[in-house]
């Protein structure tokens, strides 16, 4: 299965609203008042008077969106798509109403009021019904030669993807038959001309998580902590005395059934720059989460995907060995591997290769900050080095790091739909095919590694369009797979 995106990452948005799904119930009626209400807050948001369109929100919205972010929110991504013409109303519930608007991109427009007629819910998604992908004229570069039975099988799986319009650059590794393959198309940024390599910097992402849970099991066999010890050990005495956190152990935060959240719900009050939304939220956020939060199911029982849990993990990492979290990685897993390309912050005078990423609407973002979060999506890494780290899951020379790597591997959770590792998923509910995908707001990553055939495969993306990366890799390895030498 894939990796989750961040709840919060809604196409060319970061408001934190919760959005009514149009479902069954839907009418084809407009209702007059919200449509009065969404035509003057279009024409606020067109004719640059965000803080107009700020005072038709009502206090819920308010609360969950700061006038800081809003404005962050509007010079970086509403601003990108404007002007928004073309207003036509789809449909609406009980509360909240459809249309579609054209930017510079086809869009939906949801918008709720309460009560009073203030918006209380508003967002924007991609408007994909009948729209064909656009295919690019130029043909992408890239340094496939078309050779081997290899070479085909990765261009069936990537040249449509890079050739279609919003899609910009692509950098992969394969260990197959005990050689190591690089295959890069596209550019490392928009118009550059410039194809990326196998040491470009990427973003990525959640596959984090396989290096924070890796930690842990060097952890458990240094004696450090055991799988099934109760976090709680570890937290502050005034969070630990929350009785809802006590039966969670470190297991339960290394496969995601902890019953934590995929994220906090005071991180929204965190935020004021809307690319970088967990660039604030602190390990004090972190704890006054905690203290208050309320379980409701039992750890240990069922799957639920939590960077939340993920980030809590590598903040008792630095508790436990009184390092932090990117000490750790240096020290445990890219010093041992020689894996130089693969850091936790970007040092823009020593790294110079770097993707520039890209949102779903064609913007440019930044990598990713993040701060008490960081092991849940911090590090930034090279096709060569996460296939080096790839090719560790299946040996490695380091007798150390191989104890943990095996510990990773080994399912600690299986519901018949979901067979987990430590942070590892399962492709297809097999043991031996190991995968995690990742996403930000302007990369997208997937590795998978096949234990029984020897096969590894890392595919790394600078921008974060609709099509899943991850659906990508896992029809490449399967064409991996078949492939008759």
């Amino acid at each position: 299965m894939p990796t989750p995106t961040y709840r919060y990452v809604v196409i060319l948005t970061a408001i934190y609203i919760s959005i009514t799904s149009l479902a069954s119930c839907q009418s084809k009626t407009v209702d007059p008042q919200t449509d009065s209400v969404f035509k003057l807050a279009i024409h606020y948001l067109n004719t640059n008077k965000p803080d107009s369109f700020y005072q038709l929100t009502d206090q819920k919205f308010r609360k969950q969106v700061t006038p800081n972010f809003w404005a962050s929110f509007y010079e970086k991504k509403i601003s990108t798509v404007l002007p928004l013409t073309n207003l036509t109303f789809i449909a609406r519930n009980d509360s909240v109403s459809q249309y579609k608007v054209h930017g510079k991109i086809p869009l939906n427009c949801y918008i709720g009021l309460d009560k009073q007629h203030k918006i209380d819910s508003f967002n924007f998604t991609l408007y994909q019904d009948g729209i064909k992908p656009t295919v690019k004229e130029k043909k992408a570069l890239t340094d496939n030669k078309l050779i081997t039975k290899l070479d085909s099988t990765v261009d069936q799986a990537i040249s449509a993807y890079i050739q279609t319009y919003g899609n910009v650059g692509v950098s992969a590794g394969i260990f197959y038959n005990g050689e190591s393959y690089y295959y890069n198309y596209g550019e490392r940024k928009k118009g550059s001309e410039k194809l990326p390599d196998q040491h470009t910097l990427y973003d990525i992402g959640s596959v984090t998580k396989t290096f924070t849970t890796t930690l842990l099991a060097l952890a458990v066999d240094q004696g450090k902590v055991t799988l099934e010890t109760p976090i709680i050990k570890f937290l502050p005495d005034s969070v630990a005395e929350n009785t809802d956190l006590k039966e969670i152990t470190f297991k339960d935060l290394a496969n995601h059934t902890s019953g934590l959240p995929m994220e906090p719900g005071n991180l929204a009050y965190t935020i004021t720059d809307v690319d970088q939304p967990f660039g604030n939220y602190g390990i004090k956020d972190m704890f006054s989460f905690l203290k208050h939060f309320k379980q409701t199911r039992q750890p240990g029982a069922k799957f639920g995907y939590s960077n939340f849990g993920s980030g809590l993990l590598g903040v008792l990492l630095e508790t436990i060995y009184q390092q932090s979290y990117p000490d750790l990685v240096r020290q445990y897993i890219t010093a041992p591997l020689q894996m130089n390309e693969t850091v936790c912050t970007i040092d823009t005078v020593k790294f110079k290769n770097l993707a520039q990423g890209y949102g779903t609407g064609s913007e440019p973002v930044p990598f990713f900050n993040l701060i008490a979060l960081r092991s849940a999506g911090v590090i930034k890494s090279s096709a060569f080095d996460l296939l080096t780290y790839a090719k560790t899951q299946l040996f490695t020379s380091n007798p150390i790091l191989s104890k943990g790597v095996k510990l990773t591997q080994r399912t600690t959770f299986d519901d018949g739909s979901n067979m987990i590792g430590l942070g590892w998923l399962h492709l297809s509910e097999n043991q031996n095919l190991l995968q995690h995908s990742g996403s930000t707001y302007g990369y997208r990553s997937f590795i998978c590694v096949d234990l029984s055939k020897q096969i590894a495969l890392v595919i790394l993306t600078n921008n974060n369009t609709p099509e899943r990366v991850a659906a990508i890799g896992e029809n490449l390895i399967k064409a991996i797979q078949a492939i008759k030498n």
